[in-house]
């Protein structure tokens, strides 16, 4: 097998040629695979994701079962999730075994429900050793991109992110109803008791963004009433956080969340010409943290991490409107009984603000960080205080940031979200 690493990546020596023989052979069901090339390059960028390596690859290889052919290629993700100490919380998630399964079982099942909607990359092959991995196609072949997260979603990206949203949330309310079971499956998520309150990683990173809002919001005349309660959630950070996700009494309606959404787990596709940077397709990547429950945990976290703030402030409530509108065209074509009313998914989203305050606080900072700020980000480097004090008052220092936080905070101090601590 020949190696191609022009980028002089760091390849470990477990993606050999068995590596991809065992790939290639699952993916594709073929019986005798022969590796002939393999090129690698990072598939993502310093300070992109926080808790994997992910690796691109071109295989070329020769089938040489019952039906031959020589020279073919594949775009490959390879997906490998380290265990260290600061990120053994993943595993009492089962991050791993969720994500196989959505590839493997979920999203074929969901896309065979829906009008032939597409949600998330064709699997190939997963292995446990030596470490969690998982393969799958690269989405970037097929025309696919991230959109920038520094600058946030306009209008057309934001309404693509909720049609698509709408579509897979209705969906899996008809699976959820065809195999009930299935929902046990998701029932921990990004916040959970295994993730807060059994590990001092999560406070030590997410309480460090609070309590960074907390320092700058003190400088900040008019948010002295707001501050003292944002001090109220930090001193009470675990207790508070890990039941954000809980179902609660008087829920309306549950969905299977991608549990997750922010914007470099999505990608777009543009296909007309006349509007070149007109989003006209969505597909959704990383479902390590998929969780059955309000449809809200999604929405209200993706409004809080991803949109622009002069969408926000201008369009909000019609955002909500284009979710719901293709969540009923959706469950109605489905024939999924009773649909959701308006009222419920407000209900829900209403329920579930503390959930989005959690995205503003402990997500959006990171996300908007310029990418020379990011580029040495990990889990792992905000376990180091120096570290951690330098990076979050470097982020905080920002005016777009701020902007952002000024207006979340007096949206949520308005509806009374800030004194449900």
């Amino acid at each position: 097998m020949i190696i191609k690493n022009d980028k002089n990546i760091v390849v470990p020596d477990y993606l050999n040629e068995a590596f991809f023989v065992c790939a290639l052979e699952e993916g594709l069901r073929d019986i005798k695979i022969v590796i002939r090339e393999v090129e690698f390059a990072w598939g993502s960028k310093p300070g992109e994701n926080y808790c994997s390596s992910i690796y691109r690859c071109t295989v070329t290889y020769d089938c040489c079962g019952e039906y031959p052919v020589q020279g073919q290629k594949l775009h490959l993700i390879v997906k490998a999730i380290p265990v260290i100490s600061e990120t053994e919380f993943l595993e009492d998630v089962g991050v791993f075994i969720k994500e196989k399964l959505v590839y493997s079982d979920v999203l074929p099942r969901l896309e065979v429900l829906s009008k032939n909607d597409k949600f998330g990359a064709k699997f190939f092959y997963t292995t446990k050793s030596p470490l969690p991995i998982i393969v799958f196609n690269d989405l970037k072949t097929e025309g696919y991109q991230l959109a920038s997260r520094q600058k946030g979603l306009d209008w057309h990206h934001s309404s693509l992110v909720l049609k698509q949203l709408a579509k897979f949330h209705a969906t899996s309310m008809v699976l959820l109803k065809k195999d009930p079971c299935i929902a046990k499956r998701f029932t921990k998520g990004m916040l959970c008791e295994e993730t807060i309150l059994k590990s001092d990683t999560f406070f030590h990173m997410f309480g460090g963004y609070l309590n960074q809002l907390i320092k700058t919001s003190a400088t900040w005349p008019g948010y002295e009433n707001i501050n003292t309660k944002l001090q109220k959630y930090y001193n009470n950070f675990k207790e508070i956080t890990y039941k954000l996700a809980k179902p609660k009494e008087g829920d309306r309606f549950s969905v299977i969340n991608h549990g997750d959404l922010w914007s470099t787990n999505f990608m777009f596709g543009y296909d007309d010409e006349l509007e070149a940077t007109r989003p006209t397709r969505l597909i959704f990547v990383d479902f390590q943290l998929t969780i059955h429950g309000s449809p809200a945990i999604d929405i209200n976290f993706f409004l809080n991490t991803s949109v622009q703030l002069d969408v926000l402030k201008t369009r909000r409530q019609e955002l909500i409107e284009v979710y719901y509108k293709v969540l009923v065209e959706n469950l109605e074509y489905l024939r999924y009984e009773p649909i959701p009313t308006f009222e419920d998914l407000q209900y829900e989203l209403r329920s579930r603000e503390l959930y989005g305050f959690f995205g503003l606080f402990g997500f959006l900072p990171m996300v908007t960080m310029p990418e020379d700020l990011s580029n040495d980000a990990s889990i792992e480097a905000f376990t180091n205080e120096e570290y951690k004090a330098r990076k979050l008052a470097d982020a905080f220092s920002r005016e777009q940031l701020q902007n952002y936080m000024k207006f979340g905070l007096k949206r949520y101090a308005d509806l009374g979200v800030l004194d449900e601590f």
